[in-house]
């Protein structure tokens, strides 16, 4: 199934909170695989090139992924908010799970998906 825009907009806006909403807008925005979006650091982000690197892809390749200017606002959004509650750490993980020493798991990151669905 294809969604449209306007049903992606939909779909990442019913997200249950702002980091699985950036977590979905990465992924459909840079076109990154769950897997690959629970994998970002925060090192990963070149907000001077408008990159994102992927370690580690499908077929174990490293790649960089384009950033729109949106995208890269919605990805400082998040960053701000958590850095300020701590849940993003200096060097650490993009989208962290619960623990902020460990990523968000493609589990998680599949359920806020179907709760938004």
């Amino acid at each position: 199934m294809v969604l449209s825009p306007e049903e992606v907009s939909r779909l990442i806006a019913c997200a249950p909170n702002l980091k699985h909403r950036t977590a979905l807008s990465v992924a459909y925005g840079a076109g990154l695989r769950v897997s690959e979006v629970c994998a970002l650091k925060v090192g990963d982000v070149d907000s001077q090139r408008m990159t994102l690197r992927v370690e580690q892809g499908k077929g174990r390749k490293d790649r960089y992924a384009m950033l729109s200017p949106v995208l890269l606002e919605r990805l400082r959004a998040w960053w701000r908010v958590g850095h300020a509650q701590g849940k993003i750490l200096p060097g650490g993980w993009l989208f962290p799970g619960l623990d902020p020493t460990d990523p968000l798991s493609t589990r998680q990151l599949n359920r806020a998906i179907h709760a938004a669905a």
